[in-house]
């Protein structure tokens, strides 16, 4: 589901009871602050023209506002539906995300694991054996989806929706697939080339996404994702600490380096051909 600004006004505007009078005329939207202004945000670019006006004819005078506080409230309870509809495609890898870090927990007898492992694994003599796939091209996707401990799944899932939901909500849902299965093709391909071991995860995904926002964001100033500043640098410094073995001599156990550096050039790369090739008009700004 893909976004347009239908309106920009200073943040000190109140828009609570604007945003009340949208749903009730059924105008799917939400609001944002970005820079010191907030940003009206519409699922169809049909609205956008829609806000603008209602807007302009209530500053005006020319529409006079009376909502009922119960129409305000009325919308409250479902609020966090709106924003998981907002992004189904991301919902849908969380939602693979958590049956896969369950699967670690309930497959003891080592059956299951080994069909979505990048490597065809095998337990010989106590040793852990492994094939480059032939074939099963899903071995090369599989892994992103597999978690290993509650803060691995719960880190990843936290970036995954702030992250990939910017991306969705803004570029749609084909986008936002596209990214996810190449970054996680390919710095899983990365990590497997390093040696047979039993890895898994978001987050080299994760780093794909913020490459592809960071790069965006700069090369396309007039239509930026809502990262928040900083975000981009303790990402990076937490990559290093990883790569330095921080996290074994802290007990947090080994980190698949080479799939986050990897997925982080990856996102890179395609967050500047995104930028450089992408012909779709700039969403309109008031």
């Amino acid at each position: 589901m893909s976004e347009f600004v239908g309106l920009r006004i200073p943040v000190t505007a109140d828009l609570e009871k604007f945003s009340a009078l949208l749903w009730q005329l059924s105008v799917p939207h939400r609001i944002s602050e970005e820079r010191g202004m907030l940003v009206v945000w519409v699922g169809a670019e049909s609205h956008v023209t829609q806000v603008k006006d209602l807007y302009e004819r209530l500053q005006s005078g020319d529409l006079e506002l009376r909502l009922e506080s119960t129409a305000v409230t009325a919308k409250a309870p479902s609020t966090w539906y709106r924003n998981l509809a907002t992004a189904p495609v991301v919902v849908v890898l969380l939602l693979l995300s958590l049956l896969g870090s369950i699967l670690p927990v309930v497959d003891r007898h080592f059956e299951i694991l080994p069909l979505l492992s990048f490597y065809q694994l095998h337990v010989i003599g106590g040793d852990l054996q492994g094939e480059w796939p032939r074939g099963e091209l899903w071995r090369v996707i599989t892994p992103a989806f597999l978690h290993f401990g509650l803060m691995h799944i719960v880190f990843n899932a936290l970036w995954l929706w702030e992250l990939g939901g910017m991306i969705e909500r803004r570029q749609g849902a084909v986008r936002i697939l596209g990214l996810v299965l190449l970054v996680a093709a390919g710095s899983n391909i990365a990590q497997a080339m390093t040696g047979v071991s039993l890895f898994g995860g978001m987050s080299g995904v994760i780093y794909g996404l913020l490459g592809y926002i960071v790069v965006w964001n700069r090369l396309r100033p007039a239509t930026p994702f809502p990262l928040v500043k900083g975000v981009a640098a303790v990402m990076l410094v937490w990559l290093l600490v990883c790569m330095a073995g921080f996290t074994e001599l802290l007990g947090l156990g080994a980190v698949a380096n080479t799939a986050h550096l990897s997925g982080l050039v990856l996102g890179l790369i395609l967050g500047l051909a995104a930028a450089l090739l992408d012909r779709k008009p700039e969403s309109s700004l008031s």
